[in-house]
């Protein structure tokens, strides 16, 4: 079944401040892009005993209504900063992962919060933001809760494929909307396997001009069609995750970051969490926000 993406971005809210955080960030990104918001709240109510008994009504009653408050609360807090936005609400008794999965077919734009920093839960098996980011039929946007707020360029990373491609292109798009410019980063080590954080270190400058002319090619067609949106290009050897958080580490204040926008080769988010990619990694480690951006919609 072929879906048409809606003008709307789909947030999940489950009442934690990640979460709320991220319904913010939400409404901000559908006001620039003049999409609406769809604030889904899935109340999932795991199987209990065997063979699985149902809940008392009343339980599931209670359970309804406290999403129901819940769901009111974040549209009157989005009301308060963006009284003229559209929003919608939707509660789902469906797994919070599957259930946005669901909803990002339609969406623009899917978002989920994380508690960022790298702490060990938002890395395991079962994390919503990493499920999401894997299998989201949209761009999927991380907010980590403690994000710094930042108006800086869009850090992309770039590596001449496909998949990159189509998160160059919605790099400058958001760099358009947001009146801001565009670092393309490319990481160039082969051999590379050292463990996360590793500084990233320049190559000589034949290497650095080759890899130079990558960029340049996959940037080509969006620099001429976003002539008024200032761009640099940053080329390290490392690993590509590496590479990004180290450039938006040492950059100077003014040049934090306030987006890092990848594309995603929509391996499954089992293989992407046990090998490390790109994205997962991103997401765990990042100080701002992240956007993983697949090359077509599945």
């Amino acid at each position: 079944m072929t879906y048409e993406p809606r003008p709307v971005v789909v947030v999940g809210v489950d009442g934690s401040p990640p979460s709320l955080a991220a319904a913010q960030w939400a409404a901000d990104e559908a006001v620039l892009r003049h999409h609406g918001v769809h604030v889904l709240y899935a109340a999932h109510l795991p199987a209990v005993g065997y063979p699985a008994l149902g809940y008392p009504t009343d339980f599931v009653e209670l359970t309804e209504n406290q999403a129901q408050h819940l769901l009111a609360g974040v549209v009157h807090d989005i009301a308060i900063a963006h009284p003229d936005l559209a929003v919608t609400t939707a509660m789902t008794r469906s797994d919070p992962r599957s259930a946005l999965v669901d909803a990002s077919r339609e969406a623009r734009l899917t978002v989920v919060g994380s508690l960022g920093g790298g702490r060990v839960r938002e890395v395991m098996l079962g994390s919503v933001a990493m499920h999401v980011a894997a299998q989201g039929r949209s761009p999927v946007a991380v907010i980590p809760f403690d994000r710094d707020q930042r108006g800086g360029p869009i850090l992309v990373g770039v590596d001449g494929s496909a998949h990159s491609a189509a998160a160059v292109g919605y790099a400058f798009d958001e760099a358009a909307v947001r009146g801001a410019g565009v670092v393309a980063v490319l990481a160039f080590d082969n051999w590379a396997r050292q463990g996360f954080a590793r500084r990233p270190i320049s190559f000589d400058q034949a290497d650095s001009q080759e890899q130079h002319a990558i960029i340049s090619e996959q940037l080509a067609g969006w620099v001429e069609k976003y002539p008024d949106v200032p761009v640099r290009q940053e080329v390290f050897r490392g690993a590509a995750a590496d590479c990004l958080v180290g450039y938006a580490g040492r950059a100077l204040p003014v040049q934090q970051p306030q987006l890092i926008v990848v594309g995603s080769r929509g391996r499954g988010a089992l293989t992407g969490l046990l090998l490390g990619s790109t994205s997962h990694a991103l997401i765990a480690h990042a100080g701002c926000p992240v956007v993983v951006v697949r090359p077509f919609a599945q």
